[in-house]
């Protein structure tokens, strides 16, 4: 589990401090308070592990450049993710787990492969971590196109032997924690779903569980859910008690469910970025969606992080959280234009009720 996490210089943050991290994590604010870049910056990370997002079909990097509006990908858009575009300055993500291990993802203005043969997030390590000769050099890891652990731009003065690969042995808690992180917003295509995520659903039968949230709130006749001819090709469907309707048919409300509970399920022991997932939900679907979430959760040892501009929300998960026994705390982000600093102030859950009883709202805490 991530404990606190430490931004630098990424998209409209030049630095942000995020302490005390638990279960369930819900980041509110103004428009612009940083909020997303947040699940970004655990995204980004996540890249050093397993650069591939599977949920999309497309490396990790194009995708977080394409969702802050770069019309192309990672090699040639890259400069939308560092503040203020300055690219001569590092972008820094720092990671302190429950293990007590921190690690220092840095993210290089450098092209992807095939231009070069190591992924641009590395990870910077003490230079006795890797070779045990001590001292207080650090050097930086990445990843080369096989997927394996070399050096990037070692200092060779102190540097003698090549990379132990037990360096993967002693982040190996972190790191498969980082290869299943998965980012949840409303840009999931339906056939990469379905060709990427839906098979291992099936292989563990989580389709039962998707099949349940979907009768409890979003169509109740719903019998199951099946594969049917299509086009060239064939579509995932429901199949009602007197005909069909393909997924990519459904509401948005029903449709945004699915797609979310079918990426959560096969997950295990990993983080779980949810960005403002009130949108498109009536209220009690809403709570159904993120009872299930919150169950998985539980059950598959999930760390959630969430995003939000809905009080409804706050209350449902607060509730649900506790009736669960997950930890669960609130961030109110706040940061300052000119300079970039964003400052972090934890509401506690004694906090939000009295604030309400009071008829003031936790997301307006700048004016209060």
């Amino acid at each position: 589990m991530i404990r606190s996490i430490v931004v630098e210089n990424l998209r409209g943050i030049k630095k942000c401090v995020i302490d005390d991290l638990r279960d369930v994590n819900i980041f509110i604010g103004r428009n612009g308070a940083g909020k997303s870049t947040i699940l970004e910056a655990i995204y980004i990370a996540s890249a050093f592990a397993n650069e591939r997002d599977e949920l999309r079909g497309v490396y990790k990097l194009d995708y977080v450049v394409q969702r802050r509006g770069g019309r192309g990908k990672w090699n040639t858009f890259r400069d939308v993710l560092w503040f203020s575009k300055d690219v001569d300055k590092r972008i820094v993500i720092e990671l302190r787990f429950s293990t007590g291990n921190t690690l220092r993802f840095v993210l290089t203005n450098t092209d992807a492969p095939p231009s070069t043969p190591v992924w641009p997030v590395v990870l910077e390590v003490p230079i006795d971590l890797v070779y045990g000769v001590g001292g207080e050099i650090m050097v930086y890891v990445g990843r080369d196109t096989s997927g394996k652990l070399v050096l990037w731009e070692p200092d060779y003065r102190a540097v003698k032997k090549y990379l132990n690969e037990s360096l993967y042995e002693i982040f190996r808690t972190e790191l498969s924690y980082l290869s299943g992180v998965v980012l949840l917003d409303n840009r999931i295509p339906i056939t990469s779903f379905e060709s990427n995520t839906w098979r291992r659903v099936l292989d563990k039968r989580f389709d039962r569980i998707v099949l349940e949230l979907i009768k409890e709130e979003y169509e109740p006749g719903t019998e199951s859910i099946l594969f049917k001819p299509s086009g060239e090709g064939f579509a995932l469907s429901l199949a009602l008690p007197n005909t069909s309707i393909e997924i990519d048919t459904l509401g948005d409300g029903a449709r945004t469910a699915l797609l979310y509970t079918s990426a959560i399920a096969p997950l295990e022991g990993t983080g779980v970025l949810i960005e403002d997932p009130e949108a498109h939900q009536y209220p009690n679907a809403l709570v159904t969606l993120m009872r299930t979430v919150l169950r998985l959760a539980k059950e598959r040892k999930l760390q959630i992080f969430i995003t939000t501009h809905s009080i409804e929300l706050i209350n449902i998960v607060k509730k649900l959280a506790e009736e669960l026994g997950l930890g669960m705390k609130l961030y109110y982000l706040e940061r300052d234009r000119s300079t970039g600093i964003v400052d972090v102030r934890a509401v506690e859950s004694i906090d939000i009720e009295i604030l309400q009883k009071l008829g003031l709202d936790p997301r307006v805490l700048h004016i209060i």
